[in-house]
């Protein structure tokens, strides 16, 4: 056993960790699992390697475990390859678990604090709204508490009776409690606003003209930041010291050689931090192995001014002072900014990792602050930031650009998608992923009904049209914090039980993301069809965009396993064809009312004539085609065209048209909510 004094001092409250880290239980528990962690980091196993925990699904790599623990100080890198702390061989060596707790006490908010709640037995709601009330932590589910819980009660701290769903100390737990220093919610600090009375911004002129860029080049920035070396906190500090050592003309092998001295780091790592130099513009190369510090790199390092660094990162990466405007609305954590970077800003994926480098820059120039769990609000410097420099709109809807009245659509649906994906990892409310879900398939055209419960399907879907084309599909929401829905979660025999009961034609399971092959076979062999969220956000998104039957739908749901959206490929392209030839005809039609020979007046022969090269066509339009068209535009409901014998005119403008055709959708919208 290791001696009580040899236990890691209580960091500050504020520098401590939210969140308990991954450590997957397996069939043997958190404790073996981290054992065979640490093990193989001694025993010099390559950071890729992947170790297979019995009785879990995880497949993340050594590296990604390491990242995981390395706030706890278990282990650090070195030299490109990952080493035990002393903290970490001490435990290992010794097999000590109370020394173990004692180092996650003394590095994770609100830990240890529950052993002293719990003197008295309490629910773990009960545990949630202490720390909700008194230490003004932002937890919205119990995981958290829970995940506390696990680890207490596998070292032996803590008991659940079932019965009356309590968990209370033992003596054990009673022992160890003398022996660690806790925070009391009086002696907590609220961080303050640094920067409430300033009224103007340190910033340089020519920072602000890099930050102005029309909208299209804002959206072709860089996602990803990458590699900064040392603490994040301190990258000012660590680019001026490379810009420095690139005042005169260097060669790559100097620059490495410094990467190695100055901060411990591989050739990989030290290339990957020039690139990221160069790609702000920092840095230029000169030759084939020698750099220099570039025009852009000495003004900044005139001033070296933080606020001046982040308009030239803002200038050359997605989503950097982006962050403030959405954070002006309301607090927001990193992974809710993430979900907004996906949906709204380009990013090709969800990357908690590039979300936090930018906080952390953004925390350092005191543009925002941390004012709970893990979520963050702006800083008086950071409101009077955004009043100077340009930033990216959030992506909208081509088919929105000329409607007010639609213009709101993309904000609406944005908000649809991003609650989508937070909800797909929020498996402590699996009801708020079955609501979400409802509510997209609502949007798509189906008449959706949410279940839950025993027995029953999540969400039942029905296909509103003709009974011979209509159909019943049973949807069953799967939500998992780890983003990857395990093939032990789906119940396959459960499914075909609430297939039968509801009457459903069709099963489909939704989650964040499907992997494994035998997880897809047993999809396949039980006629089970399963929907990521990447390809319900393209549903919705294509829906926006060219909506089509809800019929059509049925193509997807026929499937098993990782359904292929491309069968809705033909349906849509028909859509978008006539969406074509209305906007051709009405515009031939148009520019044809003046003419003094025809008087406007056009045959379907004439018409075909004038449009058959119109290159928004794959093939020419047929008559047929135009004919039903014309029909269409001529009806009493549209009148927008008038017929004289076999010839057609125009009767109103492609405006007209237009707001009949939004008038009859909001008729449209006001039936379905009666309904």
């Amino acid at each position: 056993m290791i001696d009580k004094s040899e236990y890691p001092k209580n960091q500050e409250w504020n520098a401590k960790l939210f969140s308990v880290p991954k450590i997957p239980r397996g069939e043997k528990g958190q404790l073996h699992t981290l054992k065979m962690m640490m093990q193989a980091v001694r025993d010099g196993l390559p950071a890729q390697t992947i170790l297979k925990i019995k009785g879990s699904d995880s497949k993340a790599a050594l590296d990604r475990y390491c990242v995981w623990l390395r706030p706890l100080g278990f282990v650090y890198k070195e030299d490109g390859r990952w080493q035990l702390s002393e903290e970490g061989q001490k435990w290992l060596d010794s097999g000590d678990d109370s020394y173990l707790t004692a180092i996650f006490c003394a590095r994770i908010k609100f830990f240890g604090e529950v052993l002293y709640y719990l003197q008295e037995p309490k629910k773990i709601g009960e545990l949630l709204q202490i720390a909700q009330n008194d230490y003004k932590i932002n937890w919205k589910t119990k995981s958290e508490i829970a995940n506390r819980l696990t680890w207490f009660r596998e070292v032996g701290f803590v008991e659940f009776t079932e019965y009356l769903l309590e968990y209370s100390l033992t003596e054990k737990g009673q022992h160890f409690l003398q022996d660690i220093p806790l925070v009391y919610p009086q002696e907590i600090v609220v961080e303050k606003d640094e920067t409430i009375g300033e009224t103007d911004v340190d910033l340089s002129s020519w920072a602000i003209e890099l930050c102005k860029a029309e909208q299209e080049n804002f959206s072709s920035r860089k996602p990803t930041i990458g590699y900064i070396p040392g603490n994040t906190n301190n990258a000012a500090e660590t680019i001026v010291g490379y810009l420095q050592l690139l005042s005169q003309e260097v060669t790559r092998d100097r620059i490495r050689e410094y990467s190695g001295n100055m901060y411990h780091i591989s050739t990989a790592s030290s290339n990957m931090f020039m690139t990221l130099l160069m790609n702000i513009g920092f840095v230029e190369r000169k030759s084939k192995n020698t750099y220099k510090i570039s025009e852009l790199g000495d003004q900044w390092l005139e001033k070296n001014n933080m606020i001046d660094l982040l308009c030239c990162i803002h200038s050359k990466f997605l989503f950097v002072f982006e962050i403030l405007k959405e954070l002006e609305e309301k607090s927001l954590s990193a992974k809710e900014l993430a979900v907004i970077a996906k949906v709204s800003y380009g990013f090709n994926r969800e990357s908690i990792d590039e979300m936090r480098r930018r906080l952390i820059l953004l925390k350092e120039a005191k543009l925002i602050m941390e004012n709970s769990a893990d979520t963050y609000c702006l800083t008086k410097r950071g409101t009077n930031l955004l009043k100077l420099i340009c930033i990216q709109e959030r992506k909208a809807s081509d088919t929105s650009e000329k409607d007010s009245a639609s213009n709101s659509r993309p904000v609406e649906d944005d908000d649809l998608l991003r609650r989508i994906r937070l909800a797909s990892k929020d498996s402590a409310n699996p009801q708020e992923f079955e609501k979400v879900l409802q509510e997209a398939f609502e949007t798509l055209g189906f008449k959706a009904e949410w279940l839950g419960g025993s027995g029953k399907t999540d969400v039942l879907l029905q296909a509103v049209c003709a009974p011979k084309l209509s159909f019943r599909v049973a949807i069953d929401a799967k939500s998992t914090s780890a983003g990857n829905v395990p093939e032990n979660q789906i119940d396959f025999d459960t499914l075909k039980e609430h297939k039968k009961i509801h009457e459903a034609d069709y099963t489909m399971v939704v989650g964040c993301s499907f992997q494994g092959e035998r997880l897809q076979r047993r999809a396949r062999e039980h006629k089970v069809a399963l929907l990521d969220i990447d390809g319900l956000e393209e549903l919705l998104k294509a829906h926006r965009e060219i909506p089509i039957p809800v019929s059509a739908y049925k193509k997807i749901f026929e499937q098993s396993g990782i359904v292929d959206l491309d069968v809705l490929n033909d349906e849509r392209n028909r859509v978008r064809r006539y969406g074509f030839l209305v906007e051709a005809i009405m515009k031939c039609l148009l520019e044809e009312s003046d003419d003094p020979i025809t008087k406007g007046a056009l045959s379907i022969r004439e018409i075909y004539r004038s449009i058959r090269d119109n290159e928004s066509f794959d093939m020419a339009p047929e008559p047929a085609e135009i004919e039903a068209i014309l029909d269409f535009l001529s009806s009493p409901l549209i009148d927008c065209v008038g017929k004289n014998g076999k010839e057609y005119f125009i009767i109103g403008s492609l405006d007209e048209a237009s707001k009949k055709f939004e008038f009859y959708s909001k008729a449209c919208m006001r039936k379905n909510s009666k309904e």
